[in-house]
């Protein structure tokens, strides 16, 4: 059994791969459109009361998060390889 479901999640990854990328894409879009319809009651902060808000935000984080560890971080962590001196 176990190997039988290694093989579905290695088929869904390589062969199904856009079909379940425009699946999560439909779904956020979805998301989104349902936030110009269900506002909430009283909006705990200033922002939550425009549309699509917390999604903007989501995309801007991520993308800077990307960018701090692309830019900032990874150049600590790899560093220059040492030589045995051999």
């Amino acid at each position: 059994m176990n190997s039988s479901l290694g093989n579905w999640f290695e088929t869904q990854r390589t062969k199904n791969l856009t079909a379940w990328k425009s699946v999560f894409i439909v779904f956020l879009v979805v998301l989104v459109v349902l936030n110009f319809f269900i506002h909430p009651h009283h909006p705990e902060y200033v922002y939550d009361k425009y549309t699509g808000f917390w999604a903007l935000f989501a995309l801007v984080v991520s993308v800077g998060m990307v960018f701090m560890m692309k830019v900032i971080v990874q150049p600590f962590l790899v560093g220059p390889e040492e030589d045995d001196g051999n």
